[in-house]
This record gives structure tokens, C-alpha cells and sequence, in this order.
């Protein structure tokens, strides 16, 4: 039952984190930035999420409520299908554009965030550590 609540609150929390930033940050000449900057974010998040869980002793309801509630509801993968579509529609190349970043940079985005997260962890395993030593 806790994964269940966690994912629902997670999800309300993501859900209207996307809505939010999708009336504050501008569409340039009908480019989907919002979804890019919304999708990206996600990509680093989930990866620091990862990077957390795997190196402390997360519970896992709160894991999944973050996780697969927040963060699945924030990012969008079939808003990013058709705003690819609508944009191959009118600009081609800003397409192509659109695509490369998102596929390229949400990746990078995703494991930087998971290494930072760990060595942020491990560090701060050592140095208590080396206090309590």
C-alpha cells in the first residue's frame, strides 16, 4: 500500500511540476523547449535517484514514489513523439535537432547524475569514516 500512495503523490507532484513549466518556458517558433528542458531535467534526476538509492539504504516505497511517480509523471516520452511530429511538419532540421539533443543528452544527462550521486555518497562514507576512525 505505501508503493501505491507513494507513486499516486509522487505523480500529482511531477504531473503538475510538468504542467507548471510548460506555461513558463516559451515554445521559440513552435519548438518544443519545454518538453526538451522538461525531459532533460528528468534524465538527470532519475539518474541522481539511481545513483542515491544504489549506494544508501532507500526504502523502496520512497524510491518507486520518486522515482516512478514523480519523475515518470514529469518527463514525457509521448509528448515528445508528437512534438516531433508536429515539428518535422513545418522545420526538418529543427527536428532532426530536436531529436539528436534529446536522445543524446538525456543519456548523458541520466549517468552523470548517477555518478555524481555516488561519489557524492562514497565521499561522504569516507570522511565519516575517517572522523569516527
Amino acid at each position: 500500500m505505501n508503493n501505491i500512495m507513494a507513486i499516486f503523490i509522487g505523480g500529482i507532484i511531477g504531473g503538475a511540476s510538468r504542467c507548471g513549466l510548460g506555461f513558463i518556458i516559451p515554445a521559440p517558433s513552435g519548438f518544443p523547449l519545454d518538453i526538451l528542458v522538461i525531459n532533460l531535467v528528468g534524465s538527470l534526476a532519475l539518474g541522481t535517484l539511481n545513483g542515491v538509492a544504489a549506494s544508501t539504504k532507500m526504502k523502496p516505497w520512497l524510491r518507486n514514489g520518486i522515482g516512478t511517480g514523480m519523475i515518470g509523471s514529469f518527463t514525457t516520452f509521448s509528448t515528445f513523439c508528437v512534438g516531433t511530429i508536429r515539428l518535422a511538419q513545418v522545420h526538418a532540421l529543427s527536428a532532426l535537432v530536436y531529436v539528436a539533443i534529446s536522445l543524446i543528452a538525456g543519456p548523458l544527462l541520466a549517468l552523470s547524475g548517477e555518478r555524481t550521486a555516488l561519489w557524492v555518497v562514497t565521499r561522504k562514507e569516507t570522511e565519516v569514516g575517517e572522523v569516527s576512525a
